[in-house]
Order: C-alpha cells, then sequence, then structure tokens
C-alpha cells in the first residue's frame, strides 16, 4: 500500500516561481501605481518606493527558492466518524 502511495503522479499543475514572480510584481505594480495616484498624486516618496523595492525583493528571494513538496502523501480520510471527534 506505501509503494502505491508514493507512486502515484502528482496531481495538478506545480507553482512555477518565475512566473508567480512575474505576475506578483505586475500586480503589484498595478495596485501601487493606482493607490500612489490616488493618495499622493503621482509617484510616491522615495521611503515608500524603497520599503517596497526591499520587500519585493525578500518576496521574490523566498518564491525562488521554494521546491515543491514531495510527500509522503497519505489518502484523505473518506467520511470520518464523528464518534471518533474529541468532545469538549
Amino acid at each position: 500500500m506505501t509503494q502505491r502511495i508514493l507512486s502515484r503522479p502528482q496531481v495538478g499543475s506545480r507553482m512555477k516561481p518565475r512566473h508567480v514572480i512575474i505576475w506578483m510584481t505586475v500586480g503589484v505594480f498595478i495596485v501601487l501605481t493606482v493607490l500612489a495616484t490616488l493618495f499622493f498624486g503621482g509617484i510616491p516618496p522615495w521611503p515608500v518606493l524603497l520599503c517596497f523595492a526591499i520587500s519585493h525583493g525578500i518576496f521574490c528571494l523566498i518564491v525562488a527558492r521554494v521546491k515543491p513538496y514531495h510527500g509522503p502523501y497519505r489518502e484523505p480520510l473518506r467520511e470520518p466518524d464523528p464518534k471518533d471527534w474529541p468532545t469538549l
């Protein structure tokens, strides 16, 4: 049974870190441009831009280093019995 679970192919698409970084950068740029235009009337001051650049750089590093999870996988419970649940 263990061999069957481990040899199952991955279901669904895997996260592509490059695509996540690109699309998050585009999305955040659009949102921040709209917010900056509404609140500042144009480009925000340099400290705001610097904070964004630092936080977005850290986000990109974290996403780029993420590795897919390869198991172990378990069969989910089909119909759990409420009698087995802990009582409060």
